[in-house]
This record gives structure tokens, C-alpha cells and sequence, in this order.
């Protein structure tokens, strides 16, 4: 086993930041062999997003010296448990874990805490376990209501300010969720009706197919595949004549499927929302289509979970900013959650370009 306790991972941690900057000379090779190893689980390369993630994560870490053993599990639960396994048998001395399904690592994080190792949930809340130390993540609930707001600004329900228009409609939309074993799913979901109750009960929007409750309309992974085909389903009512005018959408990759599907069937294009800045709806979104989605910059979030890491094997707290919203079920994580931002047509050089995520050229 290479794990070596807490006590001396922040030792060797202080020994090798003096040995990057003093002895610039040494090889990697002769570092190497004491260097703490951090083993980190991404869910799949199937979504721009989490490859961004990884590469963001594991470069950060290496440049502080610490190798890093970074797998992708292709949104398959018993792979993920098994790369976990993997890594706390080859002696990781920390764990940073982007979850597939929220409840079904207790027993593989049980190992974990045996061997003392320390977790970080990154991105998803980790549920049903007590050995979750710390969670990095976005402000999952203001995203959620970030998605409802853009849907009824695009709408013309609110105006740009979010303040209403005394536009009474009535709109007819559609609803899609993120995947049931995905936490931050239902978050985004309560976020976004508590803000698209008011305006259902009023009647200003009504939701063509009836379909409001998560079971209903959750997309399992999250996979577009499925989206495609529960729009498929949801589609010959509008082109019997009813007419979409806006779907909420919670993830990029479904926002391009519905917008696909709609196209395909010869009808206008609705008010689509989106999350992640997908370089696919990034461009959609610059031409006019879709028509927001929600940026939640990997960098800064990598950021947090690196510093967290370094915090915890050099025998100190990490930073957090929220102790009490994340109970997973057997305790509360404390948390650190940065900021989302909405991106339009309006906006998107400004956060996107300017920012140093896409080029313009990209874009256009």
C-alpha cells in the first residue's frame, strides 16, 4: 500500500513545493517516488464538460506535484467502483469523486475511510454515505432558478431586468430534468419550479403534455439519446397545430437534441434553455437558437477542489462557504459553491470570448 497517512503526505507535500522551487534541476524521476497521489473518478468523456473537468483538475494538482490517477468510468456504476477500488488499493491519498450514481458508493467510500483517506464529492453530492468529507460544486439551486428566469425572459414574461411584463400569455412549454441518480438533477428541478409555479398556476404557461413531476420527465444519464426520444413522443401534438413556444431544459447536450428534434419536424424553433456552455450551444446560442444557457467555470471549480486537497494532506481546512445546505442523507457536507452565470446572445463575448473559454472565431 503507498498510503501514508495524513501526517506524512504533509510532509512530503511542504518537501516537494521546496523541492519545485529550489531545485529546479531534479528530474521528475527522482521526485516522483515520494510524490502524494490523488486518484480522481470523472463520470464520462461522453460530455465536454467533464473532459474539461478532468484536465482542469488533474493539471492543477500536478502542478503542485502530485500525481494524479485520472479515470473515466463511461457512465457505468460498477466501473466507477471498481477504478475507486483500484485507486485506494494503489494507496491514493485522497479522493476526488464526480459521481455517476449519488448512492451507490457507500460501501467502496467505507473502504476509503478505513484507509484513511479524505473525499471530496466533486460537483455531485455524494448521498447515502458518511464518508464524504467536503463537496466543491455551483450554486445548483440559483442555477435552477437561473434556467426558469432566462425561460420566461425569452418568453417576454420578464423582462431583462427579471421584472414581470404583465404579458399573461398563455405559453405553451415543455419540461426536461437531468438523470434521478444525479442529486444536483433535483436541485435544479426544485430551483426552477419554484420559480415556474406562480406563472403554471396563473395559467400564463401551461404545459402541453401535462408532464410536471421529476419521474416524469427526469432523462436518465442525462443522455441526449433519451431526450430525443421522449421529444419524439411529446412532438405530434405541436404538429397537429398547438404550438411550442418554450422548453426548459436542464443540460446542453438535451438542449441540442430538442432543438434537433424540433427542427426536423418543420417547426419553429421554441425558447430553449441549457446548462454548461457546451461549445455546441455556445454556438447555437451566439446564432440566435438556443436561447440561454448557464456558464459554471471548470477552472475555478478545479480551483476550489485542489486547494481543498492540498488543505486536507497538509493537515489544515479547506476554505468552505455553506455548512448547512448539503445533507446527504447520513450528514451534512460542508461545501464550497461558486457563482453560475447566464449566458444569452447578448452576453456570450463578454463571459465566453473575453473570458478565455472559446475564441470568437469559434463562435461565429
Amino acid at each position: 500500500m503507498r498510503h501514508r497517512g495524513r501526517r506524512r503526505v504533509a510532509a512530503t507535500v511542504v518537501g516537494l513545493l521546496t523541492l519545485v522551487t529550489t531545485c529546479t534541476a531534479c528530474t521528475a524521476g527522482q521526485v516522483a517516488g515520494d510524490r502524494p497521489l490523488v486518484g480522481v473518478a470523472m463520470p464520462t468523456t461522453a460530455s465536454e464538460r467533464w473532459i474539461a473537468d478532468g484536465e482542469n483538475v488533474r493539471g492543477q494538482l500536478e502542478a503542485l506535484a502530485y500525481d494524479v490517477d485520472l479515470q473515466y468510468a463511461e457512465d457505468d456504476v460498477p466501473t466507477q467502483i471498481a477504478q475507486l477500488e483500484q485507486m485506494i488499493a494503489d494507496g491514493a491519498d485522497a479522493l476526488v469523486v464526480g459521481s455517476i450514481d449519488g448512492v451507490a458508493l457507500k460501501d467502496v467510500l467505507a473502504q476509503a475511510a478505513a484507509a484513511d483517506i479524505p473525499v471530496i464529492a466533486y460537483d455531485r453530492l455524494i448521498r447515502e454515505s458518511p464518508d464524504v468529507d467536503y463537496y466543491a460544486s455551483f450554486d445548483n439551486a440559483r442555477v435552477g432558478v437561473q434556467q426558469a428566469t432566462t425561460l420566461l425572459q425569452g418568453l417576454g414574461v420578464l423582462d431583462a431586468a427579471g421584472e414581470p411584463t404583465g404579458s399573461t400569455g398563455p405559453f405553451t412549454i415543455e419540461l426536461f430534468a437531468g438523470s434521478a441518480d444525479d442529486n444536483n438533477a433535483t436541485v435544479f428541478y426544485q430551483g426552477a419550479m419554484q420559480v415556474l409555479a406562480p406563472y403554471l398556476d396563473a395559467g400564463t404557461l401551461v404545459v402541453g403534455s401535462g408532464q410536471t413531476g421529476f419521474d416524469q420527465i427526469a432523462t436518465e444519464r442525462w443522455d441526449p439519446k433519451n431526450a430525443t426520444a421522449r421529444m419524439a413522443e411529446l412532438l405530434p401534438r405541436y404538429t397537429a397545430g398547438t404550438r411550442l413556444d418554450g422548453v426548459l431544459s436542464p443540460y446542453d447536450g438535451i438542449s441540442i437534441a430538442i432543438l434537433d428534434a424540433v427542427r426536423a419536424a418543420g417547426l419553429p424553433l421554441p425558447v430553449v434553455t441549457g446548462q454548461d456552455a457546451e461549445l455546441a450551444s455556445a454556438q447555437s446560442v451566439a446564432a440566435g437558437e438556443q436561447y440561454a444557457t448557464i456558464f459554471k467555470d471548470t477552472r475555478q471549480l478545479a480551483e476550489v477542489t485542489v486547494q481543498m486537497v492540498h488543505a486536507l494532506l497538509d493537515g489544515g481546512a479547506p476554505e468552505v462557504n455553506d455548512t448547512t445546505s448539503y445533507d446527504n442523507g447520513v450528514t451534512v457536507v460542508p461545501a464550497y459553491l461558486l457563482a453560475p452565470q447566464v449566458v444569452t446572445e447578448q452576453n456570450y463575448e463578454a463571459v465566453l470570448v473575453d473570458g478565455g473559454t472559446y475564441t470568437a472565431q469559434e463562435l461565429s
